[in-house]
């Protein structure tokens, strides 16, 4: 097996190809002489070349009115640019998706299983695999093959549910395919940049439905699965410090899973006291934490020099993964008394004197007046605000659950607290100091679990008007005590599958109109959050087997109104009693009524639409009075689609 530079080639029509990059260069145009000819007007008669020089391969844009672009970046007039492992061309109408390195020969996909196609199909559908893998912020392709067997040629249809429609394309085309002939479709997804889903597995229904020659359908699953990316990245601020000053722990989760994380220090000294305001906490995705500490000396020295001590904060990763990252910091400590001061007789004498100086002066007692909090309770990650007046303080030290996050002036009186990390009632202290003298005052917060709605989705965005139909609704909701799904208006609940704080249910009815799936959800303070999913609904579909006379009323007696075209869908407004007229919508806006064996429904069966009440009265028969050579009148009688009748009187009418 060989590996050789490759390109996939999705043109305007829907329809895909693969080509090695086997020569030194090709071209790309719509003029005979290029390697690959393209006939559209989208296209320059040369378009865009493919180089390649060793290991790399280059794109070059060969005409400046019709600009290629490589990635969604402009590709400069006749500039060779080279290109990545993967890249994403645009030029003119044409999808062009380069890879490096692909396996040549193509390897054969295994013929799909009779049993996964209907008995007496007149066309095949297979998927080249049962499952994708992709990763945010890339993108993962697969092919549909579609094969025709009958000897016409066929129209066919692709829909998709279960994701959604943005991270796929396409994810709605009607496509043609000729007799005995197969067309690859190339199917791409990528997740959008806003992806929020968790990492896992995602079914995808495929159904390619054929919309002439018998109205079959085949439906095929292809399982998606999201991979998940981990990552941190942390960082002590200052990375130098001072025995017994607060520092922080900068903390951000990259990754798109819930990150548990263990807290430490290594000191190789064994000479260090290391205090965290947290030793565990969980980050859900590119979430940020920052966690406040203070370092000390297990005992301070009496008498030397000031020493430094290399030490590391430990964060231990414990889901998902283990591994740990280890940052170092730096701390002063010094000793209680310098030995410079013991050099200098003098100066010691004045050290005494200003100590016990120090010792008689008994500074001014601090007094905290007020302490109160913005609010009682607040949500997780919404900040509350701290507000105090005090009388005789120097400066103030902010403490929560025992712990120093702040030191603040002493003309300061507000302080914003960031309540990300916290959860449950925290204790919040506010100190006073003047010198060694302090005051301190309490008080508690409620912090609580907000509700946040992951995930609120419809398998479908759109149903057929008056027919009835299923609907899967899926949701994955955090924080909520109580949820609720508000159904709309003659739908009722079939199926209900909840599991902890996700689930999905399937409603069925008939819908008139376009509604609203809304979802409420309350969290433990009685907050309420709400979500809507709009879901249209169309008229139902119709495709004449041939050209198909329309009349003004369900009966070929009413006068002809137009001409429904094979196989140009029209819509179904409704049915007579007995389901046998089909009264429809041309694309023009003009109605009328046909024969149901003239058409085929899509979906669903013609008895299931609404019965016509407002019926049109039948034209009667009129008398129409002609004279004869021999001076008598013969009354015709004449009706729409009706034989002559021809009435002769019994005596004869003269002309006086």
């Amino acid at each position: 097996m060989t590996f050789q530079s490759r390109l996939d080639i999705r043109y305007p029509d829907g329809r895909s190809a693969s080509y090695v990059l086997d020569q030194d260069a090709i071209t790309i145009g719509s003029a005979a002489g290029n390697s690959i000819r393209v006939s559209d007007a989208s296209l320059a008669a040369r378009h865009l070349r493919f180089s390649r020089a060793g290991d790399s391969v280059y794109l070059t844009n060969l005409d400046a009115l019709h600009l290629t672009t490589d990635d969604g970046e402009p590709a400069p007039l006749n500039e060779p640019r080279r290109l990545r492992e993967i890249c994403h061309i645009r030029a003119g109408l044409l999808r062009i998706i380069f890879y490096q390195s692909s396996e040549e020969p193509t390897v054969a996909m295994a013929a799909i299983s009779d049993a996964t196609q209907p008995t007496a199909a007149h066309f095949r559908a297979r998927l080249e695999t049962g499952t994708v893998k992709v990763w945010r912020f890339s993108a993962a392709s697969t092919s549909l093959s579609v094969t025709n067997l009958s000897e016409s040629d066929g129209l066919f249809r692709l829909e998709t549910a279960g994701l959604p429609s943005e991270w796929m394309s396409p994810n709605d085309l009607t496509f043609s395919v000729a007799a005995n002939d197969a067309v690859d479709l190339l199917l791409r997804f990528k997740p959008t940049r806003n992806h929020d889903c968790a990492p896992g597995e995602y079914p995808l229904i495929i159904t390619v439905r054929q919309l002439d020659g018998g109205d079959e359908s085949v439906q095929l699953a292809l399982l998606i699965e999201v991979g998940g990316v981990g990552g941190l990245s942390a960082a002590v601020e200052p990375p130098r410090v001072r025995a017994r000053d607060r520092f922080n722990l900068a903390l951000l989760n990259l990754g798109n899973e819930e990150l548990t994380l263990q807290l430490g220090f290594h000191d190789p000294s064994q000479q260090l006291r290391v205090r965290l305001a947290q030793d565990a906490l969980r980050l859900k995705a590119h979430e940020r934490a920052v966690i406040s500490a203070i370092v000390e000396p297990r005992h301070q020295p009496l008498l030397g020099k000031p020493v430094d001590y290399t030490f590391a904060l430990l964060a231990e990763a414990r889901a998902p993964g283990d591994y740990t990252v280890a940052l170092p910091a730096t701390v002063t400590v010094k000793p209680i008394l310098d030995y410079r001061a013991l050099a200098a007789a003098a100066i010691s004498i004045v050290i005494l004197a200003l100590a016990l100086a120090t010792l008689l002066y008994q500074p001014p007692q601090p007094a905290i007046t007020s302490f109160t909090l913005s609010e009682e309770t607040v949500a997780q990650g919404e900040p509350a605000e701290l507000s105090w007046a005090a009388a005789e303080a120097l400066r103030y030290v902010i403490e929560v659950n025992g712990l120093p996050i702040a030191e603040l002036p002493a003309h300061a009186s507000r302080y914003t607290l960031e309540t990300r990390g916290y959860i449950d009632p925290i204790d919040i202290a506010l100190i006073a100091l003047n010198g060694d003298a302090t005051d301190k005052e309490y008080q508690r917060l409620n912090v609580y679990q907000p509700v946040i709605v992951r995930r609120f989705a419809a398998a479908k965005s759109s149903l057929l008007r008056d027919i009835q139909s299923d609907l899967t609704i899926y949701w994955r909701v955090e924080g909520a005590v109580a949820l609720d799904i508000a159904l709309p208006a003659g739908f009722e609940t079939v199926q209900r599958q909840v599991a902890g704080d996700e689930g999905e249910i399937v409603i069925a009815g008939a819908p008139a109109d376009n509604f609203e799936i809304i979802l409420t959800a309350e969290d433990e303070i009685g907050g309420r959050t709400t979500r809507a999913i709009p879901i249209a609904v169309r008229d139902p579909e119709c495709t004449p087997i041939g050209d198909t006379q329309l009349y003004a009323g369900p009966d070929s007696r009413f006068e002809r109104a137009n001409y429904a075209v094979q196989n140009v869908p029209v819509l179904a407004k409704g049915v007579t009693a007995a389901a046998d007229w089909l009264h429809v919508e041309l694309a023009n806006g003009d109605r009328g009524w046909g024969f149901h064996t003239n058409f085929r429904c899509h979906g669903f069966e013609p008895a299931n639409l609404t019965v016509v009440s407002d019926m049109p009265p039948l034209p009667t028969a009129t008398l129409a009075l002609r004279p004869t050579r021999a001076g008598t009148a013969i009354a015709t009688a004449t009706a729409l689609s009706a034989p002559d009748l021809s009435i002769r009187p019994s005596s004869t009418v003269s002309d006086s």
